[in-house]
Formats: structure tokens, sequence, C-alpha cells
């Protein structure tokens, strides 16, 4: 799996716009369901530069909500559906923005000289977690946080490692994100030993808002990433090549109770509908992208949007 699944668990933000510019067809990414279940927000280049996007949860009404002027990517919904923040390089720098749902009031949220990006919301709508790393590749990916005013910009994670794709218990109390090792190089300057040594690594850890008490939820030889919460907290979904091929897995809160509960040759780095009954995840197929529904229950899967 090269697309979601090595830019979102291991490497760095700029995997997909480099992508998204060398291929000729449209790209769809980082697809991801609006509280009430009735929309879905993405990313594409169909029309030129990644922008954001929103669609019917039928498939219907796409609506384009940036210009697509430079790359606007990695959209993500606030708790109430009223916010949208991303990531875009329209200053000449990736950094986070916010906007309303209806692609108005865009502003800048984050003025760093690093690098930020993957935004999460916190339940609360007053805080925003993210990634952040200098423009050098040796310099590993922290998270921070910082509120939606743009002030109390602070770092959650201590540098030993890539902690990456942050995401707020729907309580607000913890934070899920995946670990992995320090990327010294470039992956494509990598050995072989190395590159297998960083995919094997990764985990996923949770850790209370602050930064404190991180716990390790998974621990073996396989990759575990691309960790998201239900919406009652209880369980997490998250994508794992434990068998040897990636599938997805939920677990309980606290680690246990893992099992699988989709096919991951079918399901690519899913976000779990507020209902718990639909997965949504874009992916190539047959030489195309697109945006996928999944019915976890029925076992179906119905392309959304595609071209």
């Amino acid at each position: 799996m090269k697309y979601l699944w090595l830019m979102l668990c291991i490497l760095c933000v700029g995997a997909a716009s480099a992508q998204a510019q060398e291929t000729k067809s449209p790209v769809y990414y980082n697809a991801s369901w609006s509280p009430d279940g009735s929309k879905i927000l993405f990313e594409s280049n169909r029309d030129g530069k990644l922008a954001v996007y929103t669609i019917q949860a039928d498939g219907n009404g796409l609506r384009k909500l940036t210009s697509g002027e430079v790359n606007d990517e990695q959209p993500c919904w606030s708790a109430d559906g009223r916010r949208i923040a991303f990531a875009s390089m329209r200053d000449g720098h990736l950094q986070l923005y916010i906007m309303d749902a209806d692609g108005s009031h865009q502003r800048r949220l984050t003025n760093a000289k690093d690098i930020d990006y993957t935004p999460a919301f916190s339940p609360k709508g007053d805080e925003v977690a993210f990634n952040s790393r200098a423009e050098a590749a040796s310099v590993v990916h922290d998270i921070y946080a910082v509120r939606t005013d743009g002030t109390g910009r602070k770092r959650l994670t201590n540098q030993s490692a890539n902690d990456m794709s942050p995401v707020y218990s729907p309580n607000g109390k913890k934070i899920l994100f995946v670990r992995s090792v320090i990327i010294k190089r470039y992956y494509n300057e990598m050995s072989k030993p190395e590159r297998e040594r960083m995919k094997q690594s990764e985990e996923v850890f949770v850790m209370n808002k602050d930064g404190s008490k991180v716990k390790n939820l998974t621990n073996n030889s396989a990759r575990d990433c691309c960790a998201y919460w239900s919406s009652d907290g209880k369980t997490i979904y998250f994508l794992s090549e434990r068998e040897g091929s990636p599938n997805i897995y939920a677990m309980n809160a606290d680690g246990s109770k893992v099992r699988k509960v989709a096919d991951g040759s079918i399901v690519s780095n899913p976000v779990v509908s507020r209902d718990g009954k639909y997965f949504v995840y874009t992916k190539k197929a047959r030489g195309q992208w697109g945006v996928y529904v999944y019915d976890i229950a029925g076992k179906e899967e119905r392309l959304l949007i595609s071209d």
C-alpha cells in the first residue's frame, strides 16, 4: 500500500503534495465524516492543485471550499461541524488555517518558522493539536497544540521519536497518536534494513492532553498506525500488518481485546462514522483514486466519488 500508509504513518507531510503533483489522474486523500454524518470532507487535486472539498454522504452536492491556487490539504472538522482546519502553502510555508464549514472566513492559525500540519480539533473546539517539524529532514516530528485564536502554542512530545497524527479523545482528556523511530535521513536515502526497522517500529500510543502519561497501546513486530477513536471513546480503530498484510483492527481504549474488523486489501486507513456503522476512506483501485464508504456490518464497499 504505497498511498496513505506511507503518507500518514511513515513519510513527512510533503509526500501527499509531491505525489499529487506527480500523478496525472486526480488523487483523493484524508476523507472524514462531518459530526452529523451528512457530509464527507476530503482533499483532491481534481481541479489542479490539492484543494478541500465536501460531498454529501449519498454522493451528491460536491462543493469546493478552497481555491486550490496552492496546495490546501489535511482538512478536519470541528466537533460541532461549524469549522474546518487544514494545512496550506498559501503563504509560501506550510502552516495551519481555519475556515467556516462553508469555506468562508479563512484565516491563518499558526505562524511559525517550522512546518505545521495534520491538524485535529479538540472536542470543545478551543484547541487544535498538530504535527510540527523543522525544514531539515533530520529533525523529528513532534506533537503540538495551539488555541484556536492562535495563542498558547505548546509542544506536547519530547523529540525522542517521531510522534505523528494526533487525535483527541471524544472527552478531550487524551490524545491518540502513532510513534516510530527517528528518521535520520529521507526515506529514499535509507538502507533497506533502516527502512524495515522504521516500518516495524510504528505503534499506537495515547497520552494525556498535556503530554503526560504516555502509554503504548500496541506493541508487536508489525506496523500499527492510522488510529482513530469511536465517538464514545471506548474503541480505537487502527491499521496493522500483524497478519502479514494490512487489515483494519479495533481495540478497547486501554489496548485490550484487539480484533480484526475489515480486510485491509479493501479498506484503507478509514475514519469511522459517529454511529459506528461505516468507514470512510480514500484509495487507488483499478488505476483510479476515489472516496469510498464501507458498511462495517454488511461488509459492503461503495464508491462515493472518483474521476
